[in-house]
């Protein structure tokens, strides 16, 4: 593998260029953090909950907090992408917002601007000190945007979905994070058995209902503290039955303890 990392605890950058990953290399997950990749080559298709598309070069991908996410590696091959994640009020990215929440995924071949500003992150980052190459990167990803939002119907790109009680199962949960008391509430809501509902969750999102529910409600409890709660207040609205689960799940899941005021943890692609 082929890359070069950089990041802070506000912002992590990627540009990776990749032999033979297997179709298992990455997992699906998500963040509190906006997520920006540009797929220039490989075998590919991209999940964002419960839509999937499939990639070709030149897509670029717009992954929004809270969203559970992964890339499917359909066949082995170079595989080359630029990964971004960033805070677009901490980095001053507000143009971000200019994006229509349903489009996700765009194709920027024959875009020279925006294919310009990948090419300028790896000059900036080849010849800058730590600093200012994240205050370049922030004014060129508010470039990005403001360039996209000129033109979104240009761009905007059809996408499929994955199974109907996939679907169904997926909205229940997000409707109900908090209240949920079991995999099996899930399940009689849909008709269904729990054995099916797992068997289906590890098929098409390659996770499991628990784990989902989890990351989501712990996110949820992150933003609610940066947000000036306590995390003595805050499990419990979040669903969790007592605060040593939640404390023992927070500290396991982002790498360090819910009284710690760290902007970004735990946010490396995987």
């Amino acid at each position: 593998m082929n890359d070069y990392i950089w990041t802070t605890d506000r912002m992590f950058f990627k540009h990776s260029i990749s032999e033979n990953l297997s179709c298992d290399t990455y997992s699906m997950h998500t963040h509190n953090a906006y997520e920006l990749i540009y797929f220039l080559n490989g075998d590919a298709t991209h999940v964002i909950e419960n839509r999937k598309y499939k990639l070709k070069k030149g897509d670029l991908i717009l992954i929004r907090p809270f969203q559970y996410h992964f890339i499917q590696i359909d066949t082995p091959t170079t595989y080359e992408r630029y990964d971004i994640l960033f805070d677009i009020e901490r980095n001053r990215v507000e143009s971000a917002k200019l994006i229509p929440e349903d489009i996700e995924v765009i194709n920027i071949v024959g875009n020279s601007i925006i294919e310009d500003i990948f090419r300028k992150c790896d000059i900036y980052y080849q010849n800058s000190d730590r600093d200012t190459f994240e205050k370049i990167l922030s004014h060129l990803l508010s470039e990005l945007f403001y360039n996209i939002s000129l033109f979104p119907q240009q761009f905007s790109k059809t996408t499929t979905t994955l199974s109907p009680l996939i679907s169904k199962a997926l909205k229940y949960t997000n409707d109900n994070l908090c209240t949920i008391v079991g995999i099996e509430e899930i399940a009689e809501h849909l008709f269904v058995s729990e054995s099916y509902l797992f068997r289906l969750f590890q098929k098409e999102l390659h996770q499991t209902p628990k784990k989902y529910i989890m990351e989501k409600r712990l996110l949820l409890a992150q933003k609610m503290i940066r947000d000036g709660e306590k995390p003595t207040s805050v499990f419990e609205y979040c669903g969790f039955g007592d605060y040593t689960t939640f404390y023992r799940n927070y500290t396991a899941f982002f790498g360090y303890s819910p009284s710690k005021k760290i902007y970004i943890g735990n946010l490396s692609p995987r």
